[in-house]
């Protein structure tokens, strides 16, 4: 096992690509193809920035920006969740401008959590940077939406998610929605919320377990060897790839005979409230890994088997010793063939 130690001076968040190489052959050489120099979860805290943001998310003022924005939370501990938080931006909301004879935007992002007494429960914050060689590269950036991620943690509890972002001071976005983490106890089978997504890759196990345990600062969701990207918006087109991702908590996994798991999906159409698809209860045996509580799971969204619309999915998992979780949901639409 070969490490390597950065130097401690870097700018924040820096990134470089890494090579190894090796002087023999008959070997083989698996490694991180690079890294990145770890933020501070606050990035802002205490500068100017921060500071006018802070302003801005608790101000009743909306933004001059639109955005879209959803999250999910996955339990890491009792009582304690990670929160997947997934913004969608216009293009252009990055100013950019030409710095040593490139093309630089940098856009701000802030982050509270506040409790129902307006207390602060969580915070992040963050300093997106893009750098292009020519206008052409920033036409074809500017192609697609800004997709934005990040990760915090945050205790059980009821709370209003606020982000607010904006890039060279010109104009601003805000987002807000509630977020509700319920009490969790590791002894017992529960499940998590559901992240939606449109895209995904396939990821070679190895390297899978490689990325989750190297990248302290982001945990990776993967199932059946496909890392699945959550995404800020719920719309699917008809003929369109998309994913639901949640994670099943099972104590027995760590026992020397753990219990059966399954999970049912059923798909109900919220303008008549008629159940279109129902799975009934799927194994999650292929999903499973042996000693760790933890089932990951990703389901492909019936895009194909569903009629343009409005949709509610709800999930339930059970285990054959009588346990049964919660019911998570998750609105999603069926845009009409393009």
């Amino acid at each position: 096992m070969l490490g390597y130690s950065p130097v401690d001076d870097e700018e924040d968040g820096a990134c470089h690509e890494l090579k190894v190489k090796l002087n023999q052959g008959g070997l083989n050489v698996r490694s991180r193809t690079g890294y990145c120099s770890s933020k501070p979860l606050d990035l802002l805290a205490g500068t100017a920035k921060g500071k006018e943001l802070e302003s801005r998310a608790a101000g009743s003022g909306s933004g001059t920006v639109s955005a879209k924005m959803q999250s999910a939370f996955f339990y890491t501990a009792a009582n304690t969740a990670r929160v997947d938080v997934a913004m969608e931006m216009p293009p252009d909301v990055l100013k950019f401008k030409k710095e040593k004879g490139k093309l630089h935007a940098e856009m701000d992002v802030l982050g509270i959590a506040y409790n129902p007494d307006g207390g602060v429960a969580a915070k992040f914050s963050d300093t997106l940077k893009m750098e292009f060689e020519n206008k052409k590269e920033v036409e074809a950036f500017q192609e697609k939406p800004l997709h934005y991620e990040t990760q915090f943690d945050v205790a059980s509890g009821k709370y209003n998610l606020k982000v607010v972002f904006s890039s060279s001071g010109e104009g601003f976005g805000k987002l807000e929605s509630p977020l509700v983490v319920d009490s969790y106890d590791t002894r017992k089978f529960s499940l998590s919320s559901v992240a939606l997504s449109k895209e995904l890759h396939k990821v070679n196990d190895l390297d899978a377990t490689l990325d989750a345990t190297l990248l302290a600062d982001k945990t990776p969701l993967i199932a059946l060897g496909m890392q699945i990207t959550p995404g800020a918006s719920n719309v699917f087109p008809k003929d369109g790839m998309g994913a639901f991702y949640l994670e099943i908590y099972e104590p027995s996994m760590t026992e020397e005979k753990p219990h059966k798991v399954g999970l049912q999906m059923v798909v109900i159409d919220k303008k008549t409230n008629e159940h279109k698809i129902d799975t009934g209860m799927i194994d999650m045996a292929q999903y499973e890994h042996a000693g760790n509580p933890v089932i990951p799971v990703g389901l492909r969204v019936p895009s194909k088997e569903l009629a343009a619309g409005s949709y509610r999915a709800e999930f339930r998992a059970a285990d054959d010793a009588g346990n049964v979780s919660v019911v998570r949901t998750a609105d999603f639409d069926i845009q009409p063939p393009q």
